[in-house]
């Protein structure tokens, strides 16, 4: 049987995010974080943001180790997407708040998915990290963002600034706001998630395979 990729998991989840019945505002890719450091595979956006990091079966999954030190400061919580031959190593490895959800093919090559431990709160999640992955233009409309000597700060002194004033729920929904409001050029009224986007793509991949 063919082997599980990182790539087959991330469509199957982009179109099951989607479907949910509490689907995320947006759904972001290959979200930067830490100057670069770590890339989130996938971003839900709801209140506040999830980021999903996927490892399928060719890949390593002690990787997790060092991208943890980065994704645990910018994000609330956290879940890694893995496959049955992960599953061991990562309930060892992988920080206790997050959650864990396997990926299995099925019978008729489609991607299903089990949560095998839910996501809590991240307790290392520091919000001045996750106002740096905003744009500056974007935290400058920030809304505690009244001084009007921001236009002259560099975007890690504004982030500060915020951080240092603003509870972290409002940092959190604000973010996951700004970060929605991207990716609006792909949605339309009444479907806050394009899945048809990647349900197209997902076809795209199996017909690839057939």
């Amino acid at each position: 049987m063919q082997k599980l990729t990182d790539k087959e998991i991330r469509l199957a989840l982009l179109v099951n995010l989607g479907r949910r019945a509490n689907p995320p505002r947006a759904t972001l890719e290959e979200v930067h974080v830490c100057n670069g450091n770590a890339i989130a595979d996938v971003v839900a956006v709801y209140k506040t943001m999830h980021c999903y990091e996927i490892k399928g079966e060719t890949d390593s999954i002690n990787r997790i180790v060092r991208q943890s030190q980065f994704y645990d400061q910018a994000f609330p919580r956290i879940s890694l997407v893995t496959t049955e031959n992960h599953l061991r190593r990562a309930e060892t490895i992988a920080p206790k708040h997050w959650g864990i959800v396997l990926a299995n093919s099925s019978h008729n090559g489609s991607v299903i998915f089990r949560h095998v431990r839910g996501a809590t709160r991240n307790p290392l999640y520091l919000p001045e990290i996750a106002l740096l992955s905003l744009w500056r233009s974007e935290l400058i409309k920030f809304p505690s963002a009244t001084n009007a000597s921001l236009e002259k700060m560099n975007k890690q002194k504004i982030a500060a600034l915020i951080a240092s004033s603003a509870p972290t729920s409002v940092i959190n929904e604000s973010v996951g706001r700004a970060l929605a409001t991207r990716n609006t050029s792909n949605t339309t009224p009444g479907n806050p998630l394009p899945c048809t986007q990647y349900e197209r793509r997902l076809l795209a991949s199996e017909s690839l395979k057939a």
